[in-house]
């Protein structure tokens, strides 16, 4: 029986964690890393990483692990991105793993009529609301990915940036399959994330969070349903990051 948070594999995917352990599978990385209660803050795959976006300053710098400089690279590449897709609708977005709304704030409130907001962490969604005042926002969400109920249906863009690394492989398939449901027919999903440059995966132990490669990724869209219409590579990007 194979390991909670496996997706459907067709060929074995090894990797490597922070402590320097060396898997010959995900699976065997699952079976590891998802015992016990999940939730836990000491233990759990999810408790870790709630427990540590807990403890992060709510400021632009503390969700970008101190790199401020990488915002408006990141900002105007997406923007040219999602400008491009064909047909899309313009009328609701969804930011998910939202954090204090810097996605919704330069980007998604200039391009959508309204966007809502999906954040775990109680700390980060109060100063998104204190953040976008004023601005297009519909519903503030306090829930994990895994664990979120969508509308379906209501959204012409929904957004998975830099928060897919927290979902185990299973969860994450079964979030696309709900964000599929959750779409317009003018509707997309709208997914950035920093790859390995290998197609193997890299745990942080730290904040229980899980770097997969790109055939890694494709395999949990194939497994979703999810069709690939459009990719591109985020430009000047430092050389220091994934």
């Amino acid at each position: 029986m194979p390991a909670r948070g496996c997706a459907p594999v067709d060929e074995q995917i090894a990797g490597t964690d922070t402590e320097g352990r060396r898997y010959r599978s995900v699976e065997e990385m699952w079976g590891r890393e998802l015992q016990g209660n999940l939730y836990d803050a000491k233990t759990g795959w999810y408790g870790k990483s709630l427990q540590y976006w807990g403890s992060v300053p709510a400021t632009v710098s503390g969700v970008l692990g101190g790199m401020d400089n990488v915002h408006d690279i990141d900002i105007r590449d997406s923007r040219a991105f999602i400008c491009c897709l064909p047909e899309r609708g313009t009328t609701r977005a969804l930011d998910c793993g939202a954090g204090i709304g810097r996605i919704t704030k330069s980007l998604l409130c200039h391009l959508y009529d309204v966007t809502d907001l999906l954040e775990p962490v109680a700390s980060m969604l109060e100063k998104a609301k204190e953040e976008l005042e004023g601005f297009p926002v519909g519903d503030f969400f306090q829930s994990s990915m895994e664990t979120a109920k969508l509308q379906p249906k209501t959204y012409d863009l929904i957004v998975i940036q830099w928060a897919a690394i927290y979902l185990t492989d299973e969860d994450f398939v079964a979030f696309l399959v709900r964000c599929k449901e959750a779409l317009t027919p003018k509707g997309y999903i709208f997914f950035k994330e920093n790859c390995a440059s290998d197609d193997e995966f890299i745990v942080d132990k730290e904040d229980s969070s899980l770097t997969r490669s790109d055939k890694h990724y494709k395999r949990i869209f194939a497994a979703a349903g999810i069709e690939v219409v459009k990719e591109a590579m985020q430009g000047d990007w430092p050389d220091d990051l994934l």
